[in-house]
């Protein structure tokens, strides 16, 4: 904050009194969020009880299914309120350079209004569901508890939400006015007069489309949707009031207010919405309890006497790492904090440091149990289960290359690391001591998918049990540290759901306006064959994954492309990996890939040293995906063996 900034706080009490208001309201927020993720904790606990008495005593615990269901639907929408209010949301920032900082606020401003509008049409619109299961007295099948209750809880917390958001903007509101002028401003001011006008152009032709074919109203949409993602609006509420809008020209407001609402119950009603927080948790509680130290020390102990072990130890940390937290981003920040300084001690160059750090990351992402890939199932229908075992192949390659690609890379420039090292005595054998924990919840996660004694659900529960009780025999839960995993926990879930409920209606609008069965006419009219189609998909999936996250590609592309897929006969499982395989290789591919401006920000060295060293990763990420793209075996193969 400014100084002239602070001075109109000191001026005004209005100021002063925002201040107050919106600290209660994180307080508040983040004690929601506490009582959601602790609730979804002792769940966990409870399924994997429920677990030992069906196995061993053949007593389940009676109608858990239910209620689970239920409660995760409560608790994922409980969520909400900390993510509103820590204002954490996915952005694609890639003009954000050309913005001033009086601009970036304005852009987030415009944003937080999108957001109010959308949190204020989902919280009515479950409120009239919560209102009309009452009248029909719905309860579950087995033990006949009424639905109604859970559902106005739902719309309570989702009311909570409308409130928090005017506070937002009307922070947001202050800090335009408080930022500093900047010579950006001009130009910037240009950019966001322009982005608004053309939305509102393409708003506009949107409201009177009813006179465009249903293709050229969803092309429309996507320029209504793109546009203001450039000026920083989160991708959640772009993508829902478009759906909104799109939906009710093509049908009535009514119909596409319904539509809302049953896209937003049937998404939270589903049995698989809890895997995902439940392994965001598994990967917080494993940080916690210092699994990452683990991992790396097992492999630094067996790979640390190569020439380049320590950078060949990094990236079999970032794949045991990503066994336990899923996500590409967490991996690069919490293996490169081990692994950038020991390997900066040891005289290894930054560009092999940091690009070692940055292509590791993406393990993180393609290891099972996978954050990205848990949500390509849930807005494709496919087995998370299956994608999961599918991804055990390309992973176990990644892997491999990456490898060969770091003795290639120390054997073509030596001074990029040291000599080979000796093994200390005993440093393999007291690493494999303090790995068994990791060993077994990986094992028994993975294992009990494969064998089918697990569903994928109770898969998730049974590693936040593993890992929870890891952290809490470690002395690693003290209290300050297990709200601080929470709190991530509940941050991360709010983000990546509440992009998902923005994009069930979009998602929904899309079928409707027929555009995906246009794109499939229109590429089979181009007479290529389907590789070429889909070398061309892979092309632009790498080009957009430079400058977004997975999460935001993924929902954004898989509603227009899965049916072009399907339409030429491809395994979604297959495609769904392969996917994921490019949309990593763009967050590793300059000049905007994500991993790298995490690993710089690590490492503090200048960013053409991480383009240097995460070329030659790079290269062999393609190799990979020609691989994969070839030889769908290589994902499909152990599918095929699962028990269920």
């Amino acid at each position: 904050m400014s100084s002239a900034g602070e001075s109109h706080r000191r001026d005004h009490p209005q100021s002063l009194l925002l201040d107050g208001v919106e600290r209660w309201c994180i307080v508040l927020s983040r004690r929601i969020g506490i009582l959601a993720i602790g609730g979804m904790l002792a769940l966990a606990i409870l399924t994997v009880v429920d677990i030992a008495l069906r196995y061993f005593l053949s007593m389940p615990v009676r109608g858990l299914v239910e209620i689970s269901s239920l409660l995760m639907a409560v608790i994922v929408v409980a969520t909400f309120p900390v993510g509103i209010m820590e204002r954490s949301h996915i952005t694609i920032d890639l003009l954000q350079g050309m913005l001033g900082p009086r601009q970036v606020k304005l852009g987030e401003l415009i944003g937080a209004l999108m957001m109010l509008v959308f949190l204020a049409l989902v919280a009515w619109r479950l409120g009239v569901h919560a209102h009309r299961v009452g009248l029909r007295a719905d309860a579950t099948m087995i033990i006949g508890i009424p639905t109604a209750p859970f559902w106005w809880v739902a719309t309570a917390i989702l009311g909570l939400c409308v409130p928090m958001q005017v506070i937002v903007i009307a922070k947001y509101w202050s800090e335009v006015w408080a930022a500093p002028a900047s010579p950006e401003d001009r130009r910037g001011r240009a950019i966001i007069g322009a982005v608004v006008a053309l939305t509102l152009l393409l708003y506009a032709a949107l409201i009177a489309g009813s006179t465009m074919g249903a293709t050229t109203l969803a092309l429309v949409a996507l320029g209504a949707l793109w546009l203001p993602l450039m000026i920083l609006v989160p991708v959640g509420p772009a993508m829902g009031i478009v759906g909104i809008v799109g939906t009710a020209v093509l049908t009535n407001t009514e119909a596409s207010l319904s539509t809302l609402a049953i896209q937003i119950v049937s998404f939270l009603a589903n049995a698989n919405v809890s895997v995902l927080p439940l392994f965001l948790m598994m990967g917080s509680l494993a940080a916690a309890a210092g699994l990452s130290d683990d991992i790396y020390a097992i492999a630094h102990a067996l790979l640390g006497r190569l020439r380049g072990g320590l950078a060949m130890a990094t990236i079999g940390g970032c794949a045991g790492f990503g066994a336990v937290t899923g996500s590409s981003v967490a991996t690069v920040a919490t293996i490169g904090r081990v692994g950038l300084p020991e390997m900066k001690a040891r005289g290894y160059s930054t560009a092999l440091a940091t690009g070692t750090i940055a292509a590791g990351g993406t393990l993180g992402a393609l290891v099972p149990p996978s954050a990205p890939l848990i949500v390509f199932a849930l807005l494709t229908e496919a087995s998370i289960g299956q994608l999961f075992i599918a991804a055990v192949g390309p992973a176990a390659l990644a892997v491999a290359l990456y490898l060969v690609t770091i003795w290639c890379y120390v054997r073509l420039c030596p001074d990029a690391a040291p000599g080979a090292a000796r093994r200390e005595p005993g440093a393999l054998a007291a690493a494999l001591k303090r790995c068994g924990a990791l060993a077994f919840t990986f094992g028994t996660v993975l294992g009990g998918i494969y064998i089918g004694v697990f569903t994928i659900t109770e898969s998730a529960a049974v590693g936040v049990a593993a890992t929870f009780l890891v952290a809490l025999h470690r002395g690693k839960l003290k209290r300050g540290r297990f709200l601080n995993l929470i709190a991530e926990t509940t941050i991360t879930t709010a983000i990546i759901y509440l992009i998902i409920v923005g994009a069930l209606i979009f998602s929904y609008f899309m079928g409707l306006s027929g555009l995906a069965e246009a794109v499939t006419k229109a590429v089979a009219a181009l007479d290529w064959s389907p590789f070429a189609i889909v070398a061309l998909l892979l092309a632009i999936y790498i080009g957009l994954g430079t400058f977004m996250e997975s999460y935001t590609i993924m929902i954004i592309t898989v509603p227009i492309v899965s049916p072009l897929i399907l339409a030429m006969d491809y395994n979604i499982l297959w495609w769904g990996i392969l996917m994921l395989c490019v949309v990593e290789t763009g967050a590793i591919t300059p000049p905007f890939g994500l991993n790298m401006f995490v690993a710089k920000n690590l490492a503090g060295v200048p960013m053409a040293d991480v383009f240097r060293g995460v070329m030659p990763f790079v290269a062999a990420d393609l190799v990979r995906i020609a691989i994969v793209a070839a030889f769908p075996p290589l994902s499909l193969w152990l599918v095929s063996t699962m028990f269920n």
